[in-house]
């Protein structure tokens, strides 16, 4: 979409947005322990900005996917699709907009490279790589 840019994205543990509007992160990783496949992990918070200046069409429609290895959809259980409409008074100016999902019990059936996409109106504006790794359990002696 014209005009429209993700700032940031970050996988953590939790996220919040105080009085002031100021977004605060607890936990930033980029890599997901589990002992075996296919497991879900209990908890883990998206956040994200996006900004936007100057919009022909005040409606943003943004959604989030986690892509697996092989570009395959991690399956949630709802779709991440977020409608916003700007107001006129905003539109010819700059704004953003923060994101915080906290996701719950997602199953993860592949080892590997996985990604966080966040599109705009279909159109891709970023993306987050993590990695999903096996734990491996230590020999006792």
């Amino acid at each position: 979409m014209e005009n429209v840019k993700l700032n940031f994205l970050h996988l953590c543990d939790a996220a919040n947005i105080d009085q002031l509007g100021k977004i605060n992160i607890l936990g930033i990783f980029t890599k997901i322990i589990l002992l075996k496949i296919p497991s879900k992990l209990l908890k883990f918070t998206i956040v994200g900005n996006v900004v936007f200046q100057k919009l022909s069409n005040p409606k943003i429609k943004i959604e989030i996917k986690i892509l697996g290895p092989n570009n395959q959809i991690v399956e949630t259980k709802t779709p991440i699709v977020m409608e916003f409409v700007i107001p006129e008074t905003t539109k010819e100016k700059k704004g953003d907009i923060n994101i915080i999902l906290d996701l719950v019990n997602l199953e993860f059936t592949n080892f590997g490279k996985h990604y966080v996409v966040v599109y705009t109106n279909e159109i891709e504006i970023g993306r987050k790589i993590f990695l999903v790794e096996e734990r491996k359990e230590e020999k006792k002696v």
